[in-house]
């Protein structure tokens, strides 16, 4: 069995071929990465244990940011003989089925069901079946699995349970209207693609963010009505100018979709609209006291965000991950073809350290990046 693993220091001393490991860096920080065989897994469908679960054969597989802290964690912490599997996204190949399973079959193609915040069953938690996705073989619930039709690409079906369970959550608990003036920050992010690619279906006027204009004809042929450059580290954020120029052009936001608050929500609540809403599924901050990186928080006070929210009544909403209905919802909108999903590249064999590299070290990385067992 294969496992793509962060890797102490000292592994290469005790792994032989076809194992390997090699060396990255991130932030600055040394990554040990490999590929490394175990034994394989024994599944016995008969015994009460598995009569519920299914056993898969992962086809390929995706990191996402909140996977970093994990890695960070690893490589900093952990033992030097030792390696972690990690990852969160991944399709399989079902090869194995417990003797009351009904949801699949062998041969069935499946991701993750990240339902959130429960599973519905007692005793099996709700939201990532795993953060160990990179192991070439997993045993899983049935209820933590969801099949995916073949007209989706193994490709992009690696990386679609996340962001397409979440991303639907969040349009659905915004509840937009046809010609709304929405904001997606951090055009280039996971999160945002599948936002904005999200959002054509609901005909909205899609604005977004970024820190860099290097996709801006890649972003606007998606969708995006204008893709708006703005200096994080600076107090205007946005030049004047371009700040006058948009609000000519419309005013303020009805809805802002945010995959980092603690980057953005202290500068754009007042950009929302009375009545606006706003929304997040997560945060950046998940790993810069683990190699020494202060982050500095720009914007408004906290009690100075609840006054604008309250004299404006703005919504602010939380999410995290979404309902088995959104994934089947993104699934389904992928298969008709009204979704699009961004891939990168896909990667495999000995190309790990290429998989990592390209994965959080890339500039011009746009898309989510794949890693498959070939």
């Amino acid at each position: 069995m294969r496992n793509v693993a962060i890797c102490g220091s000292h592994v290469k001393n005790f792994i032989s071929s076809p194992s390997f490991v090699t060396a990255i860096e991130m932030d600055g920080v040394p990554i040990f990465c490999g590929l490394i065989h175990t034994e394989d897994i024994k599944f016995d469908r008969h015994i009460p244990e598995n009569r519920f679960k299914v056993l898969v054969r992962k086809i390929a597989f995706s990191y996402n940011y909140r996977d970093k802290n994990l890695i960070f964690t690893t490589a900093i912490k952990a033992a030097l003989n030792r390696f972690y599997v990690v990852g969160s996204e991944f399709v399989g190949e079902v090869i194995d089925i417990g003797s009351d399973v009904t949801d699949f079959q062998i041969g069935d193609k499946v991701i993750g069901n990240n339902h959130y915040p429960n599973s519905g069953i007692e005793g099996v938690p709700g939201g990532l079946p795993s953060n160990n996705s990179s192991t070439e073989y997993q045993v899983f619930h049935q209820i933590k699995l969801i099949k995916v039709p073949p007209q989706i690409p193994d490709e992009v079906a690696a990386t679609i349970s996340i962001g397409g369970q979440t991303t639907y959550s969040m349009l659905r608990k915004l509840s937009l209207t046809e010609g709304s003036n929405v904001l997606v920050t951090s055009a280039n992010s996971n999160t945002s693609l599948f936002a904005i690619n999200a959002l054509n279906k609901h005909k909205v006027n899609i604005y977004a963010t970024t820190t860099s204009m290097r996709f801006e004809k890649e972003l606007k042929e998606m969708g995006v009505k204008r893709l708006i450059q703005i200096e994080p580290n600076s107090e205007n954020w946005v030049a004047d100018e371009l700040a006058e120029e948009i609000v000519k052009e419309k005013g303020s936001f009805d809805c802002i979709i945010d995959p980092f608050f603690d980057i953005h929500i202290g500068k754009l609540i007042p950009l929302l609209a009375s009545g606006g809403r706003y929304i997040t599924c997560g945060f950046y901050d998940q790993y810069s006291s683990l190699i020494g990186k202060e982050f500095q928080y720009r914007g408004l006070t906290t009690s100075e965000i609840f006054v604008t929210m309250m004299l404006k009544n703005i919504q602010i909403i939380g999410n995290c991950i979404g309902k088995t209905e959104d994934l089947q919802n993104a699934i389904q909108d992928y298969a008709s073809g009204s979704l699009n999903v961004v891939i990168d590249s896909v990667f495999s064999g000995k190309q790990v350290g290429e998989f990592f590299e390209r994965t959080y070290n890339a500039k011009d990385r746009f898309g989510k990046v794949v890693y498959r067992y070939d």
